[in-house]
């Protein structure tokens, strides 16, 4: 859901009592409503449980459950400890190789590029995004961007890998509800562990926390996100 900073609006957290009781209430009859599909504790725009869909593919998941307080929504997105990992690992080795690249370069990978217009059957115009030729750099050893993101992702989770925690992180910045980051330790997103994430968000006084101990590396992967996803026969 939208967050200020990109749009303009006035976020839920400041608006007035009233109008927060009057969403949370509407909310409420929502997720009874969807009860059977979703279990009575929260409800999603997303398709939970998708028949077939393998456990990579099921690693976070955005969901709306209530407040204790009565005028409360959480819009809450649940991360595993694998795909913060992963996240973590590939926003490291994306700032290094970036670092490599001089101010020009770096402004040119950044850079998209549009075909087009084309017409649809309808007669609206849309654009395409131009596929550009793979740039090889010196800085690289001849590798592309992507071809030395992809080795020091690996390098990272080898050699120093980063260590996730379980954790809550609040931000009243969103148009609905109050935005919650979760990050928890499974195998995958499912009811269950939504229902449990909830519970223990309210254990916490539904506020921003931390574990104090990180997620055991053992349980965490050793391949990048790339190579584990090629092994998993899935078309979306």
């Amino acid at each position: 859901m939208k967050k200020r900073g990109l749009f303009n609006f006035t976020p839920f957290a400041e608006l007035p009592r009233r109008r927060r009781r009057d969403l949370y209430v509407s909310l409420r009859w929502r997720i009874m409503q969807e009860g059977s599909k979703y279990g009575g504790k929260f409800t999603s725009d997303l398709v939970l449980d998708e028949p077939g869909r393998p456990k990579l593919y099921k690693q976070w998941f955005e969901v709306y459950f209530l407040g204790t307080d009565g005028v409360t929504i959480w819009n809450a997105t649940i991360f595993t400890a694998t795909y913060e990992f992963w996240n973590k690992t590939r926003s490291v080795a994306s700032e290094r190789a970036f670092s490599l690249l001089s101010e020009k370069q770096q402004k040119q990978e950044g850079r998209l590029e549009w075909e087009g217009p084309f017409r649809s059957k309808d007669g609206e115009k849309y654009y395409m995004m131009a596929e550009r030729p793979k740039q090889a750099y010196d800085c690289f050893g001849g590798l592309t961007l992507r071809e030395y993101q992809s080795k020091r992702e690996m390098e990272i989770i080898e050699n120093e890998p980063p260590a996730i925690y379980e954790s809550f992180e609040c931000d009243g910045n969103y148009e609905y509800g109050i935005g919650l980051r979760a990050v928890v330790q499974a195998d995958e997103i499912n009811r269950e562990v939504i229902d449990t994430t909830i519970d223990r968000f309210r254990e916490v006084g539904e506020a921003d926390w931390q574990s104090g101990q990180p997620v055991q590396r053992e349980v965490l992967p050793f391949e990048t996100q790339e190579m584990a996803l090629s092994k998993v026969k899935y078309t979306i």
